[in-house]
């Protein structure tokens, strides 16, 4: 099955943006991202299964060198078939080929997994968050679409495990994805 997946380094079209939208509205783990946001990203991971769009994962350039690994998700129909990973290697070897800081804040447990595999740190004190992620994330939250987002989902983000952090300041030698 995995055999037939292709990973991209491209833009999302408008179709699979749309598709991603919806999709992410139906997760707690990720508040979201409008059409226009996705179509306007460039650093962007798309896999591709037998031809068709099946999943994302993107990037974020911060200041000071930073990148966030800002969003990983998978369409329901491929889940299980490694993609993403595939997706999350993709975007984690791009940084430490550009020798960049990386941050990703999630609640999945198994990216919080590859996050330790990687040696990242791995906590649950957003306080410790880099500068640079403590400037990003006001303007990533005012949005309105991100606000409503929040209050829609709220009772399913209460459920769920918390937010956990990894951080890897660049060292200069690329950090290698264990094997699965």
């Amino acid at each position: 099955m995995a055999a037939e997946c292709e990973i991209f380094h491209r833009p999302l079209t408008y179709s699979e943006a749309v598709r991603l939208h919806a999709e992410l509205k139906t997760t707690p783990n990720i508040l979201g991202y409008t059409v226009r946001e996705l179509t306007r990203l460039s650093d962007v991971y798309v896999a591709e299964f037998g031809g068709e769009f099946a999943g994302a994962c993107f990037c974020v350039d911060l200041i000071q060198d930073w990148t966030e690994i800002a969003a990983l998700c998978v369409l329901a129909d491929f889940r299980g078939a490694g993609l993403g990973r595939k997706l999350f290697w993709a975007a984690w070897e791009r940084t430490q080929e550009r020798r960049r800081h990386v941050y990703v804040l999630s609640r999945n447990a198994q990216v919080i997994k590859w996050m330790q595999e990687l040696g990242m740190t791995v906590d649950d004190k957003l306080w410790r968050a880099p500068w640079a992620v403590h400037c990003y994330m006001p303007r990533y939250m005012a949005s309105r679409y991100r606000f409503t987002e929040s209050v829609r989902k709220r009772k399913e983000i209460g459920q769920c495990p918390p937010l956990m952090q990894g951080i890897m300041k660049y060292a200069g030698d690329c950090k290698k994805f264990p094997a699965s």
